[in-house]
């Protein structure tokens, strides 16, 4: 999207104050004009923190927008294998190093905010992200930080009561960079403030601090006083948009209303909480395998197959439902098993597993899929089911 000329009101920037904790951090949007990604004062007082919590997109936005972090970097860590790259990873896992100024943010509160952001008590993934990978693992650097990672896990597993806390806690060895395109993926998918804040070029908007915040902010994992000051600042520059007539500024971020409602931000504040509540209250365990296609709509436009996401940012809502109606059919006709179309088509991890999921509980997945699969009994195949993810279609295995 183009940022249209300005006509008699030409902004050539725009200041928005976000008070974090009792400090302000004053935010600069260039018009069209990158601006260099500038360090904080006190570089050297800055330390480092790497955790692993599930995909590292969002891990990266859970701490972004945090008082006192400065900046994040996604990538691989707390494996052996040298160089690991997104279809290589070996036997890393899917971390994010987190920046911060100790003087406004330490690092017990780093680990409150990583407890209350994954369940911990589920193995080897996190929802429909399943493997390896998105184990959660809790990085330390010396004793102090083993010792308090330590306490904060035989707290956790307090309130976990009968479930087992599956986090390990490591001593950080090396932390190797994602590739570009998933540094700030949830930025990278809001192309109105790419543009506000001047189409950095990767390696700035990578190390940039405004970034870092904006990218917790399209996530909407902002503490909630933070994302309403940035709601409200951003409307400002919408209102003074309409003033000069750029209509497609209005547009896009009357689209992004749409999809951020606060019927939305509810649902999924409910979803976190459920989260944290033991399998335990009801209904016991399942286990079942889906296939999983991703379109348009999704909220991470990307997977194993199309990192990229340059197919499933093509694909439409129904033209993935047609998709995964065809591969149903081919399994209930007996054409194709279950497994075998998982393992080709399905965009979850899963499907090196050939759909997989393993055994879970109530309140450790989306609701919609939740649902549908209690409802199955052992051996059925369910219709199509619309999470936030994609569409799938689910078989219960027990």
């Amino acid at each position: 999207m183009a940022v249209p000329e300005r006509n008699h009101y030409h902004v050539v920037s725009v200041l928005i104050v976000l008070v974090l904790a009792d400090n302000a951090l004053c935010i600069r949007f260039p018009d069209r004009v990158a601006q260099p990604a500038r360090d904080p004062p006190d570089q050297q007082r800055l330390q480092v923190a790497v955790f692993a919590l599930g995909s590292f997109w969002r891990s990266e936005a859970v701490f972004g927008c945090l008082p006192g972090v400065i900046r994040t970097t996604v990538g691989y860590a707390g494996g052996s294998k040298s160089n690991p790259e997104y279809r290589s990873l070996g036997d890393h896992a899917e971390s994010v190093k987190v920046e911060y100024d100790p003087q406004l943010i330490i690092f017990r509160e780093l680990l409150d905010v990583f407890w209350s952001s994954h369940d911990p008590r589920q193995v080897y993934g996190q929802g429909p992200d399943v493997g390896n990978q998105y184990r959660s693992i809790i990085f330390v650097n010396g004793t102090e930080e083993s010792r308090m990672a330590a306490v904060s896990k035989e707290q956790e597993q307090t309130r976990s009561r009968s479930s087992i806390v599956t986090t390990q806690i490591l001593q950080l060895g090396t932390f190797y960079p994602a590739e570009p395109e998933h540094q700030k993926f949830e930025l990278k998918q809001n192309t109105f403030l790419l543009q506000l804040i001047g189409n950095l070029p990767e390696e700035e908007l990578e190390r940039s601090s405004l970034a870092t915040k904006l990218n917790g902010y399209v996530a909407e994992l902002c503490p909630p006083n933070i994302q309403k000051h940035i709601d409200a600042k951003i409307n400002d520059i919408i209102k003074k948009a309409r003033v000069t007539g750029t209509a497609k500024i209005e547009s896009d971020r009357k689209r992004k209303k749409a999809s951020t409602s606060a019927a939305d931000r509810t649902e999924k504040e409910n979803r976190k909480k459920k989260a944290k509540m033991s399998s335990s209250k009801g209904g016991g365990e399942v286990r079942a395998s889906h296939i999983l296609i991703k379109h348009e709509g999704s909220r991470r436009k990307a997977s194993w197959k199309d990192p990229e996401g340059r197919v499933i940012k093509s694909t439409t809502r129904e033209s993935a439902v047609s998709q995964l109606k065809a591969l149903r059919d081919d399994i209930v006709s007996g054409k194709a098993t279950f497994q075998d179309v998982a393992s080709r088509f399905s965009d979850c991890s899963s499907a090196k597993r050939g759909g997989d999921l393993g055994p879970f509980g109530r309140g450790q997945m989306q609701k919609p899929f939740e649902e549908a699969t209690f409802a199955l009994k052992v051996g059925e195949i369910s219709d199509i089911v619309d999470t936030d993810s994609g569409v799938h279609i689910i078989k219960r295995t027990k």
